[in-house]
């Protein structure tokens, strides 16, 4: 089947539900609409041209799509936007932050022996949990974090635990020969290759100085196999123009998963107020009908991803539940929301079982409390829609 892929389109999505779902004043809202009613008329042009329908673009492009066409401006309410107090937004950063999770990407690129990765890791973690207190004691919130900190914050937090620390060793060892097979400055075995799995845009940059060949990868690129790894390398290297294997798993789950964990790791400014459902009066429903009004209040975030398989998340360190905007439409029940965000919180008060070296989240007193929903069977049911018509 044909596919063809429009730049820009899921950002574009992204960034207007976002607008939307905070205040907003009349005159960016005018704004906003007209920016609407031309990328769908162009987006629509341009499928018509080559006798395509929606249905022929990518999953996270259809949404995006439907999305912005199915937009009722006329619902959205406009506020006052003025400036809070405090500090303003996007105006933190962190001296020396960027330069030292270079020279960590550095270290974890050329060490090979277990007790100096263990030091690595030591490192990442130690540094993780003094950005953390900096950020508690100064009161500071996500908004006010510039973005490549809050990248920085999310890739330490990440890779501070042990699990995902090893999936990153793992993926260098496996992407460091892909890239020495296709590197034409390669020549000899004393050639260096160094892979940093790092916060950046674009999906490669090589950078070759002496007999050093540096190759930066963003960072979800780590949940790729040998096979994808060598596609990629042939397409950084320019052996091959064929992207579409690194292109179609970038939009999956797996890739979409890390992304939207390293984000909310990193902090993500509290946006209870969807569209269609605000998950602040979600939880206050949940909150006094299964908690006796007890349950502390946590981050409550929509998803930013049209991709996402999953509904819902709990993050325990950043005390955060995150919900998928694929429940935020007008035919999706409040009780269907209720239900995501009641899985969540269960999860936040019955915390995770150990049984061994591993975690069991969903125990038989999870399962027991959660079919105690009133609506359980029909929010299953809706949630089953919603599953088989992606």
């Amino acid at each position: 089947m044909k596919r063809i892929r429009i730049s820009g389109l899921v950002r574009m999505g992204k960034q207007v539900r976002q607008e939307l779902s905070g205040p907003i004043g009349p005159e960016r809202l005018a704004r906003l609409r007209g920016d609407v009613r031309k990328a769908v008329a162009a987006i629509e042009g341009l499928l018509k041209d080559r006798g395509m329908r929606p249905e022929d673009l990518p999953t996270p492009s259809r949404r995006a799509y439907q999305f912005l066409k199915g937009l009722n401006f006329d619902s959205v309410v406009t506020q006052d936007t003025s400036p809070t107090n405090g500090f303003s937004v996007d105006s933190i950063s962190f001296p020396g932050l960027q330069s030292h999770l270079g020279g960590l990407l550095d270290e974890l690129a050329r060490c090979r022996d277990r007790a100096g990765l263990e030091d690595v890791y030591d490192t990442i973690r130690s540094s993780s949990e003094d950005l953390e207190g900096l950020i508690a004691a100064k009161e500071i919130g996500p908004e006010q974090i510039k973005k490549p900190s809050r990248e920085a914050r999310g890739w330490l937090a990440y890779f501070s635990q042990w699990e995902n620390f090893g999936d990153y060793v793992a993926a260098v060892r496996r992407a460091e020969p892909a890239f020495r097979a296709a590197c034409p400055w390669a020549t000899t075995p004393s050639s260096v290759i160094l892979i940093h799995f790092r916060p950046m845009r674009g999906m490669y940059r090589i950078r070759h100085e002496q007999n050093e060949t540096l190759v930066r990868l963003p960072t979800p690129t780590l949940c790729f196999d040998r096979g994808l790894l060598e596609s990629l390398a042939q397409v950084a290297f320019r052996k091959s123009r064929n992207r579409q294997p690194v292109l179609d798993a970038a939009q999956g789950e797996p890739y979409q998963r890390i992304l939207s964990e390293l984000e909310l790791l990193g902090g993500i400014v509290a946006q209870t107020r969807g569209l269609h459902h605000d998950l602040a009066a979600s939880f206050d429903r949940v909150n006094a009908a299964y908690f006796d009004g007890s349950m502390a209040r946590p981050r409550l975030v929509w998803s930013r991803s049209f991709a996402t398989r999953k509904f819902g998340h709990y993050d325990q360190a950043g005390d955060t539940v995150m919900v998928s905007m694929t429940l935020d439409k007008e035919t999706v029940p409040a009780y269907a929301v209720d239900r995501i965000v009641y899985h969540e919180l269960l999860h936040k008060q019955l915390g995770v079982v150990w049984k061994g070296h591993r975690m069991a989240a969903h125990t038989p007193e999870f399962l027991e409390k959660e079919r105690r929903f009133a609506q359980y069977n029909e929010s299953k049911a809706v949630l089953r829609k919603l599953t088989s018509e992606r």
